[in-house]
């Protein structure tokens, strides 16, 4: 059995006796990769949707089990329903059920008036305004100081430093790339530091290679920015970094269109099981980098396209700024650019 709870994902699934794993939205592995087309019938997908309509109560997987009655699970569900009910925030802990109004009782002040925030406008409950990491944090340091009074505890005052992830948060486990891609840029970050440098950004590239094969090196942030001015008054521009968007016009956009209907028609579905960090397919990469890859000549049309707006933009009569500006971006990638192509360049 693997029941799996996030203030995201209230359910735990078993299927005699198959782990599951159950994630944010409709991200769901199984060990047994014959039960996928069973599980994917079962998963609706689930953003913006009602927490206990996560699993269909039609689904035919056997064994199947909806913990929303889950005592602690109970509370921020009868909250979410009474608010929706137009009960005031103010009458809410009176109509409780017994159990959920102790411990309701129990948390914390803050925690109390984050759980009594009302839906956002899609009906779902602001789950990122509740600040667990404090939450836990602060039951820590009261058992600890509970211990220190008791003497069965000698050590140092607990510190915690609490740290918002949003939804960050809320993704699948780390796979082996992703802790090797982490540890890559930790190890960049090293040698920026060493280098005295300041400003830069750790990047790798040929990430579809094996790890030794990776190309490691650093950007200067300013490189990847550029200046927003408010149209409505003549004020100081606002740096921002390029927006990257979803390209419909890229090879990775293209082939999903080209196969969404063989996809949906047929029940497709790419499960490759459990996260494995050692055994057959650890090395396994995600399909779009590879696709990306084969896209060489558009990348080099893009960067032409780029290059014309570029000198439509940059030409006698245009002001100093936006000639000092062009001027520092070009140069930056110029150099960027030389040392990587000193240094045989990467993939």
């Amino acid at each position: 059995i693997a029941p799996f709870t996030t203030p995201t994902c209230p359910l735990a699934f078993r299927n005699n006796g198959t782990t599951v794993r159950v994630e944010f939205g409709d991200a769901t592995t199984v060990a047994d990769s014959a039960g996928a087309h069973a599980i994917s019938q079962s998963f609706p997908h689930t953003y913006g949707q009602h927490l206990v309509h996560f699993l269909r109560e039609t689904a035919k997987v056997h064994d199947a089990q909806i913990i929303s009655n889950h005592p602690a699970m109970r509370v921020g569900l009868e909250i979410h329903s009474l608010l929706r009910h137009g009960i005031s925030v103010d009458k809410i802990s009176t109509q409780l059920s017994p159990w959920a109004s102790a411990l309701f009782e129990f948390l914390p002040p803050f925690i109390r008036k984050q759980l009594l925030l009302h839906p956002e406008s899609d009906d779902s409950a602001q789950l990122s305004q509740i600040e667990i990491d404090k939450l836990l944090a602060e039951l820590v340091e009261a058992e600890m100081s509970k211990r220190q009074k008791e003497g069965s505890y000698k050590g140092k005052k607990f510190n915690a430093i609490c740290h918002f992830f949003g939804y960050q948060a809320r993704g699948s486990l780390p796979s082996k790339f992703d802790c090797d891609y982490a540890y890559v840029l930790g190890h960049i970050c090293y040698h920026i530091l060493a280098a005295g440098l300041n400003g830069y950004m750790a990047t790798v590239t040929n990430l579809k290679n094996p790890s030794n094969k990776w190309r490691c090196g650093a950007a200067p942030i300013t490189a990847m920015l550029s200046i927003k001015h408010d149209g409505r008054a003549m004020t100081i521009g606002k740096p921002l970094v390029h927006p990257a968007t979803v390209d419909l016009r890229g090879k990775v956009y293209e082939l999903l269109r080209q196969n969404a209907r063989k996809l949906l028609l047929d029940d497709i579905y790419r499960n490759p099981g459990p996260l494995q960090f050692d055994g057959p397919g650890v090395d396994s990469r995600v399909v779009s980098l590879y696709v990306e890859d084969l896209d060489y000549m558009g990348r080099i049309k893009e960067l032409n396209e780029y290059l014309d707006k570029v000198r439509s933009i940059v030409k006698p009569g245009c002001s100093q700024d936006v000639v000092k500006a062009a001027l520092s971006a070009m140069s930056s990638v110029t150099r960027i650019l030389s040392v990587m192509s000193s240094n045989g360049g990467g993939a």
